[in-house]
């Protein structure tokens, strides 16, 4: 074992980000031990010219691997990341975020000190959270991850996520029927690590992140009161239809059916209220296709991915 104990893969899938995913690389080489990596799976069709020399300087000086993927895809990005990963544990980071000094480490710790962990998520602090928060309404669906104690949910954010490469094998990766702005596929993660392992996800607060919500990622495929965001709608109905139970899914889907297209914003456009729920319509039943289709294991062989660069 290296001299910073279990190595770590950390892997940060990219899109269309620039000064904060260098901001947030330079800050995760500086917490990295011996036997550890950084994979970037980058998605952006290209870069500013000072970030890409910068990503490159980071390469050559053999700090960050940087695998270049051409359609962009959270899930598949993460899939090829693991597959690609030559340590243990997987940590899967944001592209937008600021890591706490003590990130690396605290993940890297709750593994070795409890030999029964099998996954770890460290809070995430949103923009709109000055501090961290002492209560929470669940632990489950809808946990808040600005939760300052320790505990074990059945629920997450990719932003700040870790997970035993073996186990992440096991439970089949990241399920690649959710596309676009990808919504609830962290939490058909939990749920399915939970159902599959029966064991809970370690909520870390030390492992803490600032989230900043930059421009790119997921908020690069559309407004959430638009066309463009319906990836969203999918993914949240095929987690319900997929991850909860029969009576819970039905209320769950009913109320974002309803919820959806009647919100602020659409109280000063009321034109878009139909609209909206149009959209609703069809993503439910997009999600309720892809149900029919969806595979027990997600993870392929990387030459499957052909939209790698060599």
């Amino acid at each position: 074992m290296p001299n910073g104990g279990i190595p770590v893969s950390i892997v940060s899938p990219t899109f269309m980000r620039e000064k904060p995913l260098l901001d947030a690389v330079n800050v995760l080489t500086e917490q990295v031990m011996d036997g550890d990596e950084i994979l970037l799976v980058d998605q952006t069709p290209a870069h500013e010219p000072s970030v890409e020399k910068a990503l490159r300087d980071l390469e050559s000086s053999h700090k960050i691997r940087w695998i270049r993927k051409r359609h962009p895809n959270q899930a598949q990005a993460m899939n090829v990341g693991a597959l690609m990963a030559r340590n243990p544990i997987l940590l899967f980071l944001d592209d937008d975020i600021v890591p706490s000094h003590d990130l690396l480490r605290a993940h890297r710790e709750a593994f070795q000190r409890n030999t029964r962990t099998v996954a770890t998520f460290g809070q995430v602090l949103q923009p709109w959270q000055p501090a961290p928060v002492s209560t929470v309404r669940t632990f489950e669906l809808g946990f808040n991850p600005a939760y300052d104690k320790p505990c074990e949910i059945v629920d997450l954010m990719f932003a700040n996520f870790a997970i035993l490469r073996d186990v992440f094998s096991e439970i089949g990766g990241v399920d690649e029927n959710f596309g676009g702005s990808n919504y609830r596929n962290d939490s058909e993660v939990a749920h399915r690590l939970y159902a599959r392992t029966g064991k809970k996800i370690a909520f870390l607060p030390q492992a803490g992140v600032r989230h900043l919500h930059a421009d790119g990622g997921n908020r690069a495929f559309g407004h959430k009161d638009s066309w463009g965001a319906i990836g969203g709608s999918i993914g949240d109905y095929y987690f319900a239809i997929r991850s909860l139970r029969f009576p819970n899914a039905v209320g769950h889907c009913v109320k974002r059916l309803f919820r959806e297209p009647v919100n602020r914003r659409t109280l000063v456009r009321p034109w878009m209220i139909g609209v909206i729920f149009v959209r609703e319509i069809v993503a439910f039943c997009v999600a309720l296709t892809r149900c029919f289709h969806s595979p027990d294991n997600y993870l392929k062989s990387l030459a499957s991915y052909s939209d790698l660069s060599p």
